[in-house]
């Protein structure tokens, strides 16, 4: 018996290469000792098998601190108080006591607790990008002033982005270095396994009735679309001539021209949102869509003429995606439970060269964003 990389116990046995599935479950239950006779490796472990995506990108921050909240309430207990405006403009959750189970069970911490959220609407950011470095040290000044009061003992960041090892070394020193007892970040990764323990709080996440897999409906697209051209705010006299460009340009090169990462091209776009592109691409061609298709080329087009007007103000074109979402996301209650369309159909513009430069000429400034 042994335990793997998340502390899932994992039982290693060997099995006689003559015993079947059925055959080693039984003896497995059973504790024969024929599943040790010596022979092929057979690894059982407890719990999941692969870990699930909760898309907790998808959230608000206000969605996001209250989930914060409900986790903490099990790790530290009921006496959190919920994330509030601070002093300095900041929302903070607070706890004081002994924690019933954090960081662990064995040797949890006692006195007083800062909690922070740090939420953002994209999936494929790290604890190591530079944005999220600069908002934690955005934060110092508060942590050694709460410090200096004794009301920061324990200071926990969440976040719902990947967290790495290297990072953690020099944030936890920066942030020690400040006063306080112990310093945490908790990433996406351990958020993941906390709703994998906690199915009632799993339950409670505003996007648990998002379709996944995708299940199209094309009311919830109309109402995207819907969403969109409010967002756009359509003079009504749309210059929008290409309905539907499938000129054969080269997405590498695009992505180049635009500033599309590799990264976020590949496991976004590609891997998220491109298996549905068809679906939308049969809704806008079906002539009883016509009004819609209408509504989409209007907010394409105005999309498109904004992007060009304020192209210089982001960085990579990941980041026009990012807050474009954001925009459209708060522009209509209606969208809740269809977020992921709203990403599905702002990277079916991109594609589908509705939005996006297709010509170096219109911008010869931009930088790909893994140049």
């Amino acid at each position: 018996m042994g335990s793997d990389l998340v502390g899932q116990p994992v039982l290693y046995v060997r099995i006689p290469s003559n015993v079947g599935t059925r055959a080693l479950q039984t003896q497995l239950r059973s504790g024969s000792p024929k599943t040790l006779e010596l022979c092929s490796t057979f690894v059982c472990k407890t719990g999941p098998m692969l870990p699930r995506d909760y898309r907790l990108h998808e959230l608000n921050e206000d969605e996001f601190e209250r989930l914060v909240v409900r986790i903490c309430v099990r790790w530290l207990g009921e006496g959190i108080t919920p994330f509030a405006r601070g002093r300095d403009g900041g929302r903070d959750g607070k706890f004081h006591g002994t924690a019933n189970s954090f960081p662990s069970t064995a040797s949890p911490l006692s006195g007083h607790f800062v909690l922070q959220a740090k939420h953002v609407a994209a999936p494929n950011k790290s604890c190591s990008d530079l944005d999220f470095a600069g908002l934690l040290a955005k934060e110092h000044e508060k942590v050694k002033r709460l410090n200096g009061e004794g009301i920061c003992d324990h200071y926990l960041v969440f976040a719902n982005r990947k967290y790495t090892g290297g990072a953690d070394e020099k944030y936890m020193k920066d942030l020690k270095a400040l006063g306080v007892t112990s310093a945490h970040i908790i990433g996406v990764e351990r958020l993941h396994l906390a709703l994998d323990d906690y199915p009632d709080i799993r339950e409670t996440l505003p996007n648990l009735l998002d379709p996944s897999p995708f299940r199209f409906n094309p009311d919830d697209l109309a109402e995207v679309i819907g969403a969109l051209h409010s967002y756009t705010t359509d003079d009504g006299q749309s210059a929008f001539e290409s309905a539907f460009d499938f000129e054969k340009l080269k997405m590498p090169f695009k992505n180049k021209l635009n500033g599309v990462s590799d990264e976020y091209y590949s496991q976004v776009i590609v891997a998220q949102s491109m298996p549905h592109f068809e679906r939308v691409a049969q809704f806008l061609q079906n002539p009883r869509n016509d009004e819609f298709a209408a509504l989409y080329h209007d907010a394409a087009d105005e999309l498109k003429q904004k992007i060009i007007a304020k192209r210089a103000q982001f960085g990579a074109f990941d980041d026009i995606f990012l807050f474009m979402y954001e925009q459209i996301q708060q522009k209509r209650d209606v969208l809740k439970g269809k977020r992921r369309l709203i990403s599905i159909l702002l990277h079916y513009m991109y594609f589908n060269c509705d939005i996006g430069i297709k010509q170096l000429e219109e911008n010869e400034d931009v930088v790909h964003a893994d140049a």
